[in-house]
């Protein structure tokens, strides 16, 4: 694939954060989720009277006579901080969008989309972090502004995902007051707070299993707004297959096959924790580091790590799920040609 030309990236630079020898920051590349969610979302019991969307949502949701994608890509250009951007989805669908944005051509399940684009911007920006944000979160510059100088005050980092502070008063949510949320302590002796996941992260890919990654994520993404012992079931069930595969890869190479016991340990003590309120922001850091990163990458960079902050940013964590959510947000939900689900 040819490489296109990156407009942020030095010649000599060190592939991280900063252009090698510059004051300048380094504009982050940013990757926006643009699947159908082709399968309605099996909602909690708390949004059974809520009528779950199955679209492309960046152009079946419309703000004005604006398709939500344009909405969404203003705040991100305004910010400042990210370059190339690039959406991940069909141009059957997406038609034509503006010429600074990318196109990867993706229309499959979730995993998949997430796979293309990863593959799609290592080529094209290969040593640089990678931000994700789906295409249904609409933020405003300054939000953006605000989480990337977060992201930059927590780095060096394998991995970055905020979640956010839930209001203590949940109708303080509108039509989106049936999302679940989860109890965490922000620290060692802190009582838990109630939090919303977020929808943006920013990644050293080269750091992360991505193949586990992929498909645990794929697995995960059907399950996404349901309780934390739904979602244990189903990824036990989901990746214990694909867990020994690697097993055996490692024992064919000579390696030590702990990975089906060291990510199930992790994934379900982790998870068990958080649903009785009992795991700090510390312990679900360490939790998804060792999912997530590679062995021998956590040893090469002792340093470096997962960080997942809690932060106050609302908007980051109010994705449009329902049609509810988007006629409160004064849009209108069209057709958007339907399609695979992600």
């Amino acid at each position: 694939m040819a490489r296109i030309r990156d407009p942020d990236r030095r010649e000599g630079a060190s592939g991280r954060d900063f252009g090698g020898g510059s004051t300048r920051v380094e504009r982050i590349p940013l990757i926006i989720l643009g699947g159908s969610d082709g399968k309605a979302a099996d909602l909690p019991e708390a949004g059974s009277d809520k009528h779950p969307l199955a679209a492309y949502k960046g152009v079946a949701i419309r703000i004005g006579d604006r398709p939500l994608l344009e909405v969404v890509l203003d705040g991100i250009e305004d910010s400042g901080k990210f370059g190339p951007v690039f959406l991940a989805g069909p141009s059957r669908v997406y038609g034509e969008i503006r010429s600074s944005v990318v196109r990867i051509e993706t229309d499959g399940r979730f995993g998949e989309n997430i796979r293309a684009a990863v593959e799609h911007v290592r080529e094209a920006c290969p040593g640089r972090p990678q931000a994700f944000l789906t295409c249904d979160v609409t933020l405003s510059s300054e939000s953006l502004r605000r989480l990337v100088e977060r992201y930059r005050a927590d780095s060096p980092v394998d991995l970055w995902f905020p979640s956010v502070r839930a209001p203590t008063r949940r109708d303080r949510l509108g039509a989106s007051s049936w999302k679940p949320a989860y109890r965490l302590a922000p620290g060692p002796g802190k009582p838990p707070v109630g939090v919303l996941p977020g929808h943006l992260v920013i990644a050293d890919v080269d750091a992360i299993r991505l193949g586990f990654a992929y498909r645990l994520l794929g697995v995960g993404y059907g399950t996404r707004n349901r309780s934390i012992n739904a979602r244990r079931g189903a990824l036990v069930v989901g990746m214990l297959g694909t867990l020994l595969w690697h097993d055996l890869l490692h024992v064919l190479s000579f390696r030590v096959p702990n990975l089906t016991w060291s990510v199930m340990r992790a994934g379900l003590s982790a998870a068990s924790r958080l649903r009785d309120g009992r795991l700090s922001v510390g312990d679900l850091e360490e939790a998804v580091q060792a999912l997530f990163v590679k062995y021998r990458h956590r040893r090469r960079h002792p340093d470096r790590g997962v960080r997942m902050p809690i932060v106050d940013d609302l908007d980051l964590a109010m994705d449009i799920d329902t049609v509810e959510e988007a006629r409160e947000r004064g849009a209108r939900v069209g057709n958007s040609g339907g399609g695979s689900s992600a």
